[in-house]
């Protein structure tokens, strides 16, 4: 006859027994481990992160990089556009240049730049503006651009100064001539100029430096000309 009643195996440890097997399996896990940890390989030193204050900035397709090597790479011609003008800062006197309006001219040690400068002043039979000219600077090219520039300084304030760039052919002037009026305010050397595009081609270009309104015994100083033909856009 069969007995349905559970029936145990094996008598269940008692709870200070079944606490002493579990210590026992913790402690032996935890030696296994420790042990793996001992003989794995060492692993590679860390290695300090990549300096990258030495790298070049990149911003889109451009490239930043040390002023020096630009210094270095971009090395300075000096080349630009040749003066047309000779005697330009008045080293030899009026040589080259010629009075406009009765204009008594004087080479003068007061420059400012170089050992001279060329005075203007109002001869005994002048009645207007006074100046000077290069009549026939150079032939003009069609469209080219002419740009002269001056610096001037009058004797009193409130003397207006003007500056142009004509065409003449066969002595005539050429409609469409530029040129540039200043009131000097103030004492003191002062630089303006001018740009003209030449209408036609082959003209006489001449350059013309004016002073109005000179008072009696009044001069205007003129130094450091400049007459080129501006590189074609």
């Amino acid at each position: 006859m069969r007995d349905n009643n559970a029936r145990h195996l094996a008598t269940p440890l008692p709870l200070h027994r079944r606490w002493q097997l579990w210590t026992g399996v913790g402690v032996a896990v935890l030696a296994v481990v420790t042990a793996a940890a001992w003989i794995r390989p060492p692993a590679e030193p860390d290695r300090p992160p990549a300096d990258l204050s030495a790298a070049p900035s990149v911003t889109g397709a451009s490239t930043t990089t040390a002023a020096g090597d630009t210094t270095a790479a971009q090395p300075t011609t000096g080349d630009g556009p040749k003066n047309l003008l000779a005697n330009a800062s008045f080293e030899d006197g009026s040589l080259g240049w010629q009075p406009l309006g009765g204009a008594h001219l004087t080479k003068t040690t007061e420059a400012r730049e170089g050992g001279y400068s060329l005075r203007i002043s109002a001869g005994p039979s002048a009645s207007g503006p006074v100046g000077i000219t290069v009549p026939d600077v150079t032939l003009t090219k069609l469209g080219g651009r002419y740009h002269t520039n001056a610096w001037v300084r009058p004797s009193s304030p409130n003397t207006t100064v003007t500056i142009g760039l004509r065409e003449y052919r066969q002595g005539k002037p050429i409609p469409g001539s530029n040129t540039l009026g200043w009131t000097v305010e103030r004492s003191g050397w002062r630089q303006f100029g001018a740009i003209h595009v030449a209408s036609e081609k082959g003209s006489q270009l001449a350059l013309e430096i004016m002073a109005r309104d000179l008072p009696p015994g009044g001069y205007l100083d003129i130094d450091e000309v400049v007459l080129h033909l501006l590189p074609s856009q």
